[in-house]
């Protein structure tokens, strides 16, 4: 009987100590999650080296808006409510940053106008956070957005407003766009006038100031009788449709007077290297549009 007892209880010890057998979890290295995900616990441990069965019961101390190494605490367990206790090491990293929307890529202002700067952003956002507040710190490196600008409302020309966010970790996004700054309508219609007056002047006085090269061709410098008209009808002198040539210069026009002068000369000498017959003066004429055409060279 003591024999057979003893056989007995030798058998259970055998299976308790059976049952106890520790859990086989293999845990991954080098565990990376994203800034503000929720935790996949799947990437915790490898299921092909681990026991069969296995799965997260519960995960202690892990905080996805907190960047850099963190130790977890993870319970496995098995489908024998066997369970196992792991301290496991995952580092959280942002690698998103803000977006910055802005209503428009150019915009366009009257000189004297009021500018708001602000008033292009559509938003500027966080992917995690959410809105960025507007921040006056010029040394700002987190947490917001500066905006940088040489914008003069009062003054006509193009100008640059730049946008630079950062979230709370630093992360940095830029983004800029263009504004144009435009002359007012009474400013344009006096400095079209004044250059109309200053290119009139030019013209009185440099009509025949080209001297004809010794050598090659005679052309006539005769000037064209009192109401002599262009190729388009319109007398010299005279404003006319915008669709407009001359016989020598088809479709060239100019904003001044020092521009028609310039390239006027240059026709010129280009023509009589070449042996052409053409004259040392020219006529000028106005377009609808405010600039200068040459409607004739004699």
């Amino acid at each position: 009987m003591k024999k057979i007892s003893v056989l007995v209880v030798s058998a259970m010890m055998f299976l308790v100590v059976g049952c106890s057998k520790e859990l086989k979890v293999t845990i991954k290295d080098n565990l990376e999650v994203e800034y503000g995900d929720k935790l996949d616990n799947s990437i915790l441990f490898d299921k092909e080296q681990s026991d069969e069965g296995i799965a997260v019961k519960e995960v202690k101390n892990f905080d996805a808006k907190k960047t850099g190494e963190q130790e977890i605490t993870v319970v496995f367990g098995d489908s024998d409510d066997k369970t196992k206790e792991e301290t496991i090491k995952v580092s959280v990293k942002d690698t998103k940053k803000p977006v910055i929307k802005l209503k428009k890529e150019k915009v366009e202002i009257t000189a004297g106008d009021k500018f708001d700067a602000t008033s292009n952003i559509e938003s500027v956002k966080d992917p995690v956070d959410g809105d960025l507040k507007k921040s006056e710190d010029k040394k700002l490196t987190k947490n917001g957005y500066l905006i940088t600008s040489d914008v003069n409302a009062k003054k006509a020309g193009s100008y640059t407003v730049k946008v630079t966010a950062y979230d709370v970790n630093g992360n940095k996004a830029e983004s800029s766009y263009k504004v144009t700054v435009k002359k007012k309508q009474q400013e344009q219609s006096e400095t079209q006038n004044n250059n109309q007056t200053s290119s009139n002047n030019n013209y009185s006085n440099n009509q025949g100031s080209y001297n004809k090269p010794s050598s090659g061709n005679t052309a006539s410098n005769k000037k064209p009788s009192s109401g002599s008209s262009n190729n388009n009808g319109s007398s010299s002198g005279q404003t006319t449709p915008h669709k407009h040539w001359g016989p020598a210069v088809e479709g060239m026009y100019f904003d001044s007077g020092d521009e028609l002068d310039a390239w006027a000369k240059k026709y010129q000498y280009e023509q009589w290297d070449k042996g052409n017959d053409i004259g040392s003066a020219y006529g000028v004429s106005e377009c609808s549009c405010g600039k200068l055409y040459i409607n004739m060279f004699y």
